[in-house]
């Protein structure tokens, strides 16, 4: 006896089938939905990102430096120099250089160099120890002049008392008119003693004066001035 199944009988085991199907349609569309919006979300915050560092981006400006051009300055370099090639053959005689008229003649520009007063004055007025014509006193030498000295010297009365005696080193210049000046005393030996020597030799006459070349000059004296007691 053949066995005929029930179409309601075969419905029945489909729907489970059905039930399936429809349950594993929904998860994936589920699951679907779920990745679409999250996705939807990661672009929004990528792009409002994006945004964000495009406005911060617009806001920097970089300026650059402007370079200031300066004006180069051309140098034109005249030709003052005339260059004459080795090439060049002088024809001249060396021996035609000079006028042989000229030469008999003696018309030569001759330049001489002469010493002006002024420096002659400056030399001049420097006391030299040694002239062409020393300066005399009374006819004589300095060594005359030192005897008028001794002969007539007074011994100051305080020195005498203390019993002080020695050699006073005078030095003293005879001008160019013959005056004394510049006495100076060189070595001391008491200041009575000094003084007494200084004005004996501001007292002398004039000399005939020292003379370098025909011209006057001043002339240095050191002369020695003994006090001694008896």
């Amino acid at each position: 006896m053949e066995l005929k199944k029930s179409p309601k009988a075969d419905l029945q085991n489909k729907k489970s089938s059905f039930l399936l199907t429809g349950i594993v349609i929904a998860l994936c569309v589920t699951i679907s939905l779920f990745s679409w919006s999250k996705s939807e979300k990661v672009i929004d915050s990528m792009e409002l990102t994006q945004d964000a560092v495009e406005e911060d981006l617009t806001e920097i400006t970089i300026q650059e430096e402007q370079k200031v051009e300066i004006p180069k300055q051309t140098v034109v370099v005249a030709d003052l120099l005339n260059i004459v090639t080795n090439d060049t053959k002088i024809t001249q005689d060396a021996s035609n250089l000079f006028n042989d008229d000229l030469l008999a003649s003696g018309d030569f520009v001759t330049k001489t160099f002469t010493k002006s007063s002024s420096e002659d004055e400056v030399t001049d007025d420097v006391p030299v120890l040694k002239a062409d014509k020393m300066p005399t006193f009374q006819g004589g030498t300095d060594n005359d002049f030192r005897l008028w000295v001794q002969k007539g010297l007074t011994y100051p009365q305080v020195a005498a008392d203390n019993g002080i005696q020695g050699q006073v080193i005078v030095q003293f210049v005879v001008e160019r008119d013959g005056s004394v000046s510049n006495i100076k005393v060189l070595r001391s030996v008491d200041r009575e003693l000094d003084a007494a020597a200084v004005n004996k030799i501001k007292s002398s006459p004039k000399w005939a004066p020292g003379e370098n070349r025909g011209r006057p000059v001043r002339v240095t004296f050191t002369i020695p001035v003994v006090f001694k007691l008896q």
